[in-house]
C-alpha cells in the first residue's frame, strides 16, 4: 500500500499521485457500481467497493479510508453527472451502519445539491437516488413498486471479486439474473424510511 511518501502504487509497485490514480479508478467505480445497481436494493460496502476498484486496476492506496474515499466518492459522483448517470456512489454504505454517512455530503455538494439538514435528511437524499441508480440499470422492479429505504447492514450485497489488472470483468458482461419479487417495505409514516425488525423508526422513534 501506499505510504505517507505517495498517494498509491500501480502494479508495478511505482508510487503515484492522486490524481493519476482517480483516472484509472473511476472506469472501474463504475463498472463495480453499474453492477451492484442491476440487483434490486443493491448496495455495496466501502470497503468493498475499495477492495473491487483497487483489485481490477492494481493501483492501491492507504488501506484507511478515511485518507481517500471521501474525495473520490466526490469524483465519482462529478463523473456520473458529466456521463449523464444517476449518482452511483449512492449504493455505497459504512459496513457497520449500513448508512451512506457524512461522505455524501460531498456528493450532494458535487451534485449541485444543498448539505443535507441532518442525518435523516442525508439518508433520505441518498435512498431516492438509489431508486434512479436501479431504474438506470434496470434492475427488477419489486412487486408494489420501488420504496426510498435506508440500506440495513444485514442486507448489504455481495461485493464484486476483485479482477487481477488488464483482466476485464466477467461481471460486466454476463447477464443479469432477474430475482423474484420483493414485498413492499414496512415504512414510517412520518419520514418514509424502512422500519427496522423491531417496527420502530431509527429516526423518529
Amino acid at each position: 500500500m501506499a505510504g505517507i511518501g505517495g498517494f498509491a502504487r500501480n502494479g508495478e509497485g511505482v508510487t503515484i499521485g492522486r490524481t493519476a490514480a482517480e483516472a484509472v479508478w473511476l472506469p472501474a467505480a463504475g463498472e463495480v457500481l453499474s453492477a451492484v445497481a442491476g440487483t434490486a436494493y443493491g448496495l455495496i460496502t466501502q470497503a468493498d467497493f475499495a477492495a473491487a476498484i483497487q483489485g481490477r486496476t492494481g493501483v492501491s492506496a492507504n488501506p484507511a479510508l478515511a485518507k481517500w474515499l471521501g474525495p473520490f466518492l466526490v469524483r465519482a459522483a462529478q463523473e456520473c453527472l458529466a456521463l449523464g448517470r444517476p449518482p452511483l456512489v449512492a449504493l455505497l454504505v459504512e459496513a457497520d451502519s449500513g448508512r451512506v454517512g457524512l461522505a455524501y455530503d460531498g456528493v450532494a455538494a458535487a451534485l449541485g445539491l444543498p448539505e443535507p439538514a441532518g442525518a435523516r435528511e442525508r439518508e433520505k437524499l441518498a435512498a431516492e437516488h438509489r431508486i434512479e441508480c436501479y431504474r438506470w440499470a434496470g434492475a427488477p422492479e419489486p412487486a408494489g413498486g420501488w420504496y426510498a429505504r435506508t440500506s440495513p447492514s444485514s442486507g448489504r450485497a455481495a461485493a464484486p471479486r476483485p479482477t487481477p489488472s488488464g483482466t476485464r470483468a466477467a461481471s460486466s458482461a454476463a447477464p443479469r439474473r432477474t430475482l423474484a419479487p420483493e414485498a413492499p417495505p414496512a415504512t414510517c409514516p412520518r419520514c418514509f424510511m424502512q422500519l427496522p425488525a423491531t417496527g420502530v423508526c431509527d429516526d423518529c422513534g
